[in-house]
Order: structure tokens, then C-alpha cells, then sequence
């Protein structure tokens, strides 16, 4: 699963996204300039331009859904996080 969310993340580096989350709690992120790593199963998403950011634990992590412009992360207790250009 990390490999898949890597592979998926990569043509994102560097451009501005827009991270929307649904679920019980619904936000939207603005990142202007996106940057990821992770550590000990958490993905950690920044922006070089400013101190927004997003952490996500993977194990929490069942299903991802992808295409060029989108990714869809759906996690446990019915969240729905969705990066998208």
C-alpha cells in the first residue's frame, strides 16, 4: 500500500492540490506547493509555500482510488480524503 501511495503521490510533487476531506468531518486543505514523506506509517503531506499540512496514519488506509488529476484515500470510520489538481 505505501509503494502504491508513493507511486501515486509522485506527480503531484511540487504542484498545487487541493485536499478535500468528507466524512464526519469535512474540511478542504489548500497546498500551493506539495511535498510528502513518511514515517513510521504516517504520511505526511506539507507545502513549501506556507505551514499547511496534513497527516494521515496508513494503517488507516483500505482502499485508494486514483486517476491523472485525483486520488481518493478511503480510510476507517468512513472518511473519504481526496487530493486532487
Amino acid at each position: 500500500m505505501i509503494e502504491d501511495i508513493q507511486s501515486d503521490l509522485k506527480k503531484f510533487i511540487g504542484k498545487g492540490v487541493v485536499i478535500v476531506q468528507h466524512g464526519f468531518l469535512e474540511a478542504k486543505y489548500l497546498i500551493s506547493k506539495l511535498n510528502y514523506s513518511i514515517t513510521y506509517d504516517v504520511l505526511n503531506i506539507t507545502d513549501e509555500k506556507s505551514d499547511n499540512y496534513l497527516k494521515i496514519n496508513l494503517n488507516q488506509i483500505y482502499k485508494i482510488e486514483n486517476n491523472e488529476k485525483e486520488i481518493k484515500l478511503y480510510l476507517d470510520n468512513d472518511i473519504i480524503v481526496s487530493i486532487s489538481i
